[in-house]
């Protein structure tokens, strides 16, 4: 199935933009926060002018505050609440203590 020139160049994109995660997360665990950061703001340029969508590493792993990965442990708290219907996990960043809370549904038994 040939694939036009748009896919190829928002496939491309995306993977450019994941190995500039993987960088960003390795510059915090060295703590480069400020070479993490730019990396991660690197990537969602790449993102943005490719018209692309985010992989859930940018969705779920980066602060939306700070731009920074968050790493449980080294730049977040990660919570887990239940209810009776669902459980949210939440992420404090401890950098800027922005709070990112992700509902998740329960499975049945």
């Amino acid at each position: 199935m040939p694939r036009g020139r748009t896919a190829v160049l928002k496939d491309l994109a995306r993977q450019r933009s994941l190995i500039l995660y993987r960088e960003a997360v390795e510059a915090v665990r060295r703590g480069e926060k400020d070479l993490a950061r730019r990396y991660v703001e690197l990537g969602l340029g790449i993102l943005r002018r490719a018209d692309a969508k985010k992989p859930m590493e940018y969705k779920r792993g980066i602060c939306p505050n700070c731009k920074l990965p968050l790493i449980p442990g080294l730049t977040a708290r990660v919570r887990i609440r239940r209810n009776r219907k669902e459980v949210i996990i939440t992420k404090t960043c401890l950098i800027c203590g922005y709070v990112v809370r992700i509902p998740c549904r329960r499975k049945r038994k």
